[in-house]
């Protein structure tokens, strides 16, 4: 440590500090900067934070000059000054500042002007300046970033945010002298350079050269102007969790920035596109702002009774993805090629391209509907529910909680339904997600989520496996935090089917077949143990079982491996003894691994070679299932699944039982004490559910053979559907509530390090729309459960009062970076990584489980030749609700694709934009075809976002025997060109 003075004032810093940091840290001095930002590499070219240091003969970069014991510096002085005001007076000679001279307007738009105004620098009129000013045409861009060179002033911190924070590099500095100005790559197109539009070169521009176009497209000039009022928030997407700062004007959001200097928060400044540019969806003119009753409802002798239709058409006629058929014409090329379809395609006719008319929700689709009020709708659903419980039992009806929703929500929903209805079927979309990778760690290790940390992989792994995850795409923040690990010489391993973009990096591309993980990590312990390399202190003082491992991958030799999955043998040994010698691996894997009806497996061979090599339990070996949801883990934590209540405690156990009896305030027999169904069993006919409520989510389009999904929601006699929009599984609902948006709601969110998050309400609901917490707390009330909670934290009280790991947990406690659990008393900070010296298992230690590797359930064949992937894309999420209600996102890739080798489209006679129709086992579907070297020979790419196009119309419903996860990895099917296939 070193003291030193700073503006007459003693500060004591690190001695590796610079005086910029100390004096930032110590808040005692505003030391001016351009080319300085937090994250980004020290540079010192504008030299604008020039101080004096006493002793020095002259001044001093503060963003470059390390602090030293005894150092007095003066950061206002006369020199430093001067300087400043000449390095200002340099700069806005190519600066179009005439607003800021006298008589002009002297507010300052940003950065670089507060600096102009602070100094009384008065630019030099446009007529008598010797130099020109730069272009000022803006740059073609896109629907969210342009620029505009006139205002640059070269501090080049765009080119090392693309560069240094996000490893992208599209941006470079061209030209010389004069003439120098900031270009982008490749041909001057931003795509064919690599851009993921992720807004970091906004983000850190301080004269806004690069800006945000989606504020000046959708509000008045004034609106933009007027200062805005910010509300930290979460974002709604992935389960990174980036925090985000709301900038509201007239209760709407006009934009969105992430905190810059608090380096806790997951994002640490950084967001993706959809963080950044994919907050417009809760203004989209689909916006549901009053309850919808179906017609047939009518209420007679103080009931509700259904004069409808009755029988299979109640609910009206099959799903017709958007009104009218057909698909696009023809397209210049990648990456807007456009496709569309829908179930039953009968003529190819011309799509209305318009994207707005597209996305919207159908006008027909509201017809079967009328408008109620909350005391009809709610009075409707409770009566419903009430009328099947006393019919049927509680196990008639089942409820879909949402991963999208807060955990105080789905803690409310789930106590509703086991309180007052005595059901414990209730689940979420983690059945589809990492319910298999739960299933493996509950019974490996009795844990439910990530060891560690996503900043201990990017600054302590010295390995980094991948297994199954797009995560660029699918997680952009935490993808650009591998980048930058591998940057920083970790060496990186993927295995995954795709040539993803990490793929196209990693050290070592393990490219396996689908479906044959199990083989691969089953060899590749086997070579670890041939080779010695296994963690033998790690297994004897912490493991049980090995031999029985030892034994089940004796057969599965790199050669035997290599049959199966295609992957080299040598390749098989190489990626084994890298991961193997570490020394500290950190072990990564998402829903390639997961999706498949033995998911459960393919995650336990995986931690069997995790737990062999010793790969846990220290600061750089974490383990990380990457959650897709923003809050698919907290609502799992809060007991949104149907075997556990809160911090995963079992159903079945009467001690527990009555814990939560007394805090609910019911008597502990009117709790069930059976497990209830998961989501892939209550959509089943045998499942005896006659009646549901689901709140934020779509099963419709997410659950796999979706015409059999639809068909079964169609038969329910009661469907009540909490919602931002009609979705096209609302579009069969009894009752539909009109919810809020992330931005309309307090609450927290849990992301994929176990990290406890605060989001503040930033806007009202539209229209009568009301708060998701709100409605469950009335909905509870009419179902006979006392519920007095006034707000989300009332509820956390709760919450924390009957879960023991986050007993410390409070909203005070959160604001900020929030907390990672567990967090069992006040006093505790959280816990950054876990199982240092133990497991939660009884007595501490781990279990081995052998697994031997079998084929995929679906294999290709001369009829379904090709293989179909589902996933993301990085300009969509999930079933499309809300990304394709995002405007630029949606004019980023509107339409639905198909990824086909090339080799594969050649013999198939297609080229990019063509339409091919893809046909499975149990469906078929239209698509337009894009051409790509990422996905291997005999096999397609198709993402799940689309509803004209969707996936899961061909997807195999077969389940995994634990998890009951569908297999949505793995199809078989059969792909033509759609002309031929239309005279077929």
């Amino acid at each position: 440590m070193a003291t030193l003075t700073i503006d007459g004032r003693s500060v004591t810093a690190e001695s590796e500090r610079t005086i910029l940091e100390a004096a930032r840290a110590a808040g005692i001095a505003d030391i001016p900067t351009l080319c300085w930002y937090p994250k980004l590499p020290i540079v010192g070219n504008c030299r604008i934070c020039l101080v004096s240091v006493e002793g020095e003969a002259k001044l001093l970069p503060a963003c470059a000059t390390k602090v030293a014991d005894g150092m007095v510096v003066h950061t206002e002085s006369h020199a430093a000054v001067e300087n400043r005001k000449g390095v200002l007076r340099l700069l806005l000679e190519r600066y179009p500042g005439d607003h800021l001279m006298n008589g002009g307007q002297q507010e300052p738009r940003n950065e670089f002007e507060r600096y102009v105004v602070r100094y009384g620098v008065v630019p030099t009129p446009l007529a008598q300046r010797d130099l020109p000013l730069r272009h000022g045409d803006e740059r073609p861009g896109d629907a969210m970033i342009r620029h505009d060179m006139s205002t640059c002033i070269l501090c080049t911190r765009c080119v090392r945010a693309c560069e240094d924070i996000q490893v992208v590099g599209v941006l470079d500095v061209g030209q010389r002298g004069e003439h120098a100005e900031i270009i982008v790559g490749a041909d001057g197109d931003p795509d064919k350079a690599g851009c993921t539009w992720c807004g970091e070169c906004v983000r850190v521009c301080p004269t806004g050269a690069i800006f945000e176009v989606m504020p000046r497209e959708r509000f008045a000039p004034e609106q933009i102007r007027r200062p805005a009022r910010t509300v930290r928030s979460v974002c709604p997407y992935c389960g990174v969790g980036c925090q985000v700062d709301l900038h509201v004007v007239d209760e709407k959001v006009v934009r969105v920035t992430s905190p810059d200097i608090e380096l806790d928060t997951p994002n640490q400044g950084s967001t993706c596109v959809k963080g950044r540019f994919g907050y417009d969806f809760p203004q989209h003119r689909d916006r549901l702002t009053k309850p919808l009753i179906r017609k047939g409802w009518v209420k007679e002798g103080g009931r509700w009774v259904w004069r409808g239709r009755t029988g299979a058409n109640r609910r009206g006629g099959p799903w017709r993805t958007i009104e009218g058929e057909g698909q696009a014409v023809k397209p210049a090329g990648p990456p807007r090629s456009v496709g569309k379809t829908v179930r039953d395609l009968p003529l190819l006719e011309r799509l209305d391209l318009d994207i707005r008319d597209r996305v919207a929700t159908p006008p027909s689709w509201y017809e079967p509907f009328r408008e109620a009020t909350w005391d009809e709708a709610l009075e409707l659903t409770a009566q419903e529910m009430l009328r099947l419980k006393r019919a049927h039992g509680g196990d008639a009806l089942a409820c879909f909680s949402s991963a999208k929703c807060s955990n105080e929500e789905n803690y409310v929903m789930m106590r509703m339904f086991r309180a007052a209805l005595a059901t414990n079927n209730i689940d979420h979309c983690t059945r589809l997600c990492h319910s298999t990778s739960v299933a493996a760690m509950q019974r490996a290790l009795d844990t439910s989520a990530a060891s560690g940390s996503m900043r201990e992989v990017e600054h302590a792994a010295d390995v980094i496996f991948i297994g199954g995850a797009n995560t660029t795409e699918s997680h952009p923040v935490f993808g650009a935090a591998i980048k930058r690990a591998h940057e920083r010489g970790a060496r990186l391993i993927v295995a995954d089917p795709r040539k993803t973009e990490l793929a196209g990096r990693a050290d070592i591309h393990l490219q396996i077949q689908p479906g044959t993980d199990v083989a691969l990590f089953n060899a590749m312990l086997h070579h670890v143990i041939d080779q010695g390399l296994e963690n033998r202190r790690f297994i004897a003082e912490r493991m049980r079982d090995f031999e029985a491992v030892r034994e089940s991958v004796r057969a599965m030799t790199p050669e035997v491996a290599a049959k199966i999955t295609g992957v080299p043998a040598e390749q098989i040994r190489e990626a084994a003894e890298l991961y193997a010698r570490g020394p500290n691996t950190s072990t990564l894997w998402a829903m390639g691994l997961t999706q498949h009806a033995n998911g459960t497996d393919l995650v336990t061979s995986l931690l069997n070679l995790m737990l062999a090599c010793g790969m846990i339990g220290r600061w750089g070996a974490a383990m990380m299932p990457v959650r897709g949801q923003n809050n698919v883990q907290g609502a799992s934590d809060v007991g949104a699944i149907p075997f556990v209540y809160t911090d995963y405690r079992s159903v079945k156990d009467p001690a527990v039982r009555a814990e939560y009896a007394a805090a609910w305030g019911v008597p502990a027999e009117s709790l069930s004490l059976a497990e209830g169904l998961m989501v892939t069993e209550i959509v089943k006919e045998e499942s005896g559910v006659r009646g549901m409520y689901i709140m934020g989510e779509n099963p419709i389009i997410s659950d796999p053979d979706i015409a059999h999904a639809e068909h079964w929601f169609q038969a329910l006699e009661f469907l009540a559907v909490q919602d931002l929009f009609l979705t096209e599984t609302a579009r069969y609902a009894d009752v539909v509530l009109p919810g809020a948006s992330f931005a309309e709601k307090t609450g927290t969110f849990v992301n994929t390090e176990r990290r406890i998050q605060l989001s503040h309400r930033a806007v009202a609901t539209p229209g009568q729309a009301r708060g998701d917490l709100e409605i469950l707390i009335e909905l509870s009330n009419r179902l006979g459960l006392k519920t007095s909670f006034k707000t989300a934290e009332d509820v956390m009280r709760e919450i924390a009062q009957v879960t023991p790991s986050w007993r410390g947990v409070t909203y005070a406690r959160l604001e900020g970076a929030g907390l990672q659990y567990p967090v069992p008393t006040l006093d505790s900070p959280g816990t950054a990584f876990l199982f240092d010296d133990r497991f939660p298992t009884p007595d501490g230690t781990g279990q081995f489980v052998p697994v031997q590797y079998a084929p995929p359930v679906e294999l290709p064949d001369d009829q379904y030749p090709f293989v179909m992937n589902t996933g993301r894309q990085l300009y969509h999420w999930h079933t499309g609700t809300m990304t394709r209600r995002a405007a630029g996102l949606d004019q980023r890739e509107p339409t639905p694709i198909v990824e086909v080798h090339p080799a594969d489209a050649r013999e198939l006679g297609v080229q990019d934009g063509d339409l091919v129709r893809l046909t499975s086992r149990r469906n078929t579907m239209v698509s337009s075809c894009r051409v790509s070297e990422r996905v291997a020979r005999g096999q397609v790419f198709v993402p799940f976002h689309f509803r004209e196009a969707a996936a899961n119309l061909l997807t195999n419903p077969v389940l995994d025997p634990y998890a009951k996860m569908a297999e949505l990895k793995c199809c078989a099917v059969r792909v033509e060109a759609a002309h031929l296939a239309l005279a077929d």
